[in-house]
Formats: C-alpha cells, structure tokens, sequence
C-alpha cells in the first residue's frame, strides 16, 4: 500500500484523483460481518496517508542501496514520497523500506533547514510479514507513534528505517 501512496504523491503534478474500488468486504481494508468488523493492516497507512490530502508534494531525491527483482530495472530499497503543510509550516516524509532483511540508515536533508525539536514518527510494522487480522484478533498489525530526538547536522539528520516498515516522519 505504501509504494502505491507514494507513488500517487510523487506524481501529485498528474493524479488529480485516486481511489480504491472496494472499501468493504473483499479486498478491502475494512472487514465487516453482523457482529462487527475489523480494520485490515492495508486500513492504518491510507487513514495516515489522508492526514496529507490537500499538501504541497515535495521533489525527493533518494539514494539508497539497490535490488533487482525480476528481470526490469533495479528499484531503490527504500521508496520515499514527502510532503508540505505551508499553515502548520510542517514537512512530512514517508518512507517505505522494502527490504526483508535490512534496516537501513538514511540521511534525510531539507533544503530549507534542519528540523527544530523533535520528530513525529508513525511506523507500521511486524516480524511477520505474514500476520494479518481476523475478527476478534484485529490487534496483531498496528502503527506505533513516538517522538525521536534527532541530531541534526547540517540541514538534515540520521534515521534508521527498521527493515520491511512504513514509516512517516513529521517535523
């Protein structure tokens, strides 16, 4: 779900409008049945990600090792959109590390400055790749939120994307 939220961000100049076809039931991030329903791991990114509509998407530049899966061209480990409130004047930058097996490192610079305080992080994760939720089990994938205190230097910092994760930072 990330790459593709990514994706619709990065190419803000083109989508104008993007959606998902079947919100209930099926293949959707909501699962419902007559005692209640259960939220999808698929649910907690777009219900993050909507937090974003409406903002300036930002130009990235990603330099990240590398892996071939197929026979196409090699994609980035790490796939990486951001974005800009100009009212709350905060920058936020999602990044999805698609490694199974690796964390890693990367630093993350702003033109306009290195951030003041400390940064937002929501992540998405699991040592499963596999886990997903059932109706009453609907607690094995969720977000966690915190603050993390960066060093900063220069006009950017240092941070650690936990391998297989979704992660947005907010400053």
């Amino acid at each position: 779900m990330g790459m593709f939220l990514n994706s619709f961000i990065r190419h803000a100049d083109v989508v104008k409008m993007a959606n998902l076809a079947q919100l209930v039931n099926v293949i959707a991030p909501i699962f419902t049945n007559k005692q209640g329903l259960y939220l999808q791991t698929t649910y907690f990114p777009i219900a993050e990600y909507a937090k974003q509509r409406g903002l300036s998407s930002l130009d990235v530049l990603v330099d990240s090792p590398k892996y071939k899966p197929d026979a196409g061209r090699e994609l980035g480990y790490l796939d990486v959109s951001a974005t800009y409130d100009p009212r709350s004047r905060q920058v936020y930058v999602n990044v999805l590390n698609r490694s199974e097996k690796s964390d890693i490192t990367a630093r993350v610079e702003n033109v306009a400055g290195a951030p003041a305080g400390p940064v937002s992080v929501w992540e998405l994760n699991n040592p499963d790749l596999k886990a997903t939720h059932t109706f009453g089990n609907d607690k094995v994938v969720r977000p966690v939120t915190r603050s993390a205190a960066v060093k900063t230097s220069g006009n950017g910092f240092e941070y650690t994307f936990p391998k297989h994760s979704l992660t947005i930072l907010k400053w």
